[in-house]
């Protein structure tokens, strides 16, 4: 997995089984990218998805756990909230983006209150850096950014996956064309990537009518 990937980009493509496939491109653009150090408001996530999910980052966070050698019963907890993004110019930038997939886009971004804790948490970072600590840590990724209007039906699922990085770098291709549903797949991380879709509300005005 290329080093450095900013942590939305880096959760998705652990929580579809993939750390192969990035294109060559992108890892040489986003080589000096350091994590510790960068501006997290403009990293953005989009995903092309297969038509039967829709998109539900409501209840998905990006969960970084990191320590101190030495400290691993001591480990802290930094928990970032997705929402959908919004920004005019990301559909005109990503339409210019190969792609091997035909789904309709949703981009995603740290939810914007969050960005003080991930600020101070590179701060906290920083600080052992300087006092020569090694660090350690590890991301994962809670709730699903999709639930599924069917079951996963056999045969591939297909996703192209695009990561925002900064503003000079512009988007970039990550992922084109993963299939998260390949032999060998985790079933039970893609379950829990896309869950059912909650059942519709009854129509109340029709119960009325009754």
């Amino acid at each position: 997995m290329t080093r450095g990937l900013p942590p939305l980009a880096l959760a998705l493509a652990l929580s579809l089984s993939a750390c192969n496939g990035v294109p060559l491109s992108t890892q040489w653009k986003l080589r000096a990218f350091n994590l510790s150090t960068a501006d997290v408001a403009p990293l953005r996530v989009a995903l092309r998805a297969p038509e039967w999910l829709e998109p539900t980052p409501a209840g998905a966070r990006v969960v970084v756990t990191y320590w101190r050698d030495g400290e691993e019963d001591a480990k802290h907890v930094l928990t970032i909230r997705l929402v959908s993004a919004a920004h005019e110019e990301d559909l005109p930038a990503l339409a210019e983006l190969d792609a091997a997939t035909s789904g309709r886009l949703a981009i995603f971004e740290a939810d914007r209150r969050d960005l003080a804790a991930a600020r101070a948490a590179q701060e906290e970072g920083k600080r052992w850096r300087e006092s020569g600590a090694k660090g350690h840590g590890a991301l994962d990724l809670s709730g699903g950014l999709f639930c599924r209007r069917a079951e996963i039906p056999n045969g591939p699922a297909r996703f192209d996956i695009y990561v925002h990085a900064d503003d000079a770098l512009g988007w970039l291709p990550l992922l084109l064309g993963h299939d998260a549903h390949a032999p060998g797949a985790d079933e039970k991380k893609l379950a829990d990537f896309m869950p059912p879709c909650a059942a519709a509300p009854p129509n109340l005005a029709a119960k009325a009518r009754k």
